[in-house]
């Protein structure tokens, strides 16, 4: 239990790292080296703390039970629905597809995953997974429409834009950690 919630928080701090980098190297009228310098410092702890988060939440949940939805199932329907996404918003919203959208669906996919095992090992009471999944699916949505919108939003707009789906995916982890904490 107490390694997913590191996990968690590494995720969290993730983001926030993330969002620095962003501020710094796509400002409006800023010209900067995005890979260089202390950006580039910046991308790598990005990095760092994203595959540790990912690590760390994934580790083994002992006396786990059945879990609520099959594993496999939400991988698959990861894969599944970013590829429908990728189309969708290339063909349907003719949006440039980046790195954000993947991005988005692995931390879904991946939150819904270590619910769903948080739930089976009796660490996430089913009122609070019925919470988690209301929470994520909210940030999976505003992540969509933001990622959808960007391209259209005015520069400036569209640059803090990009940075409210960090917030509400560290919020939703947020959310977690405090549910999981409140019942130990």
């Amino acid at each position: 239990m107490r390694r997913i919630l590191i996990g968690q928080s590494l995720l969290v701090l993730c983001c926030i790292f993330y969002m620095i980098w962003w501020y710094r190297g796509y400002r409006p009228g800023t010209a900067v080296a995005r890979a260089g310098g202390i950006n580039g410092l910046l991308l790598l702890i990005t990095a760092a703390l994203g595959v540790a988060g990912i690590s760390f939440s994934l580790m083994p949940v002992p006396e786990i039970s059945e879990p609520r939805i099959n594993q496999m199932g939400i991988v698959f329907a990861g894969i599944i629905t970013y590829f429908a996404l990728l189309l969708i918003t290339k063909y349907g919203f003719h949006r440039i597809v980046t790195t954000e959208l993947i991005l988005i669906v692995g931390w879904t996919v991946l939150e819904m995953t270590v619910i769903d095992r948080l739930n089976a090992a009796g660490s996430l009471p089913n009122s609070g997974f019925v919470c988690m999944c209301i929470v994520i699916a909210a940030a999976f949505l505003i992540s969509m429409v933001l990622y959808v919108a960007y391209y259209r939003m005015e520069e400036m707009k569209a640059f803090y834009a990009a940075m409210v789906p960090l917030i509400t995916e560290a919020a939703a982890m947020i959310v977690l950690i405090g549910i999981i904490r409140s019942k130990h």
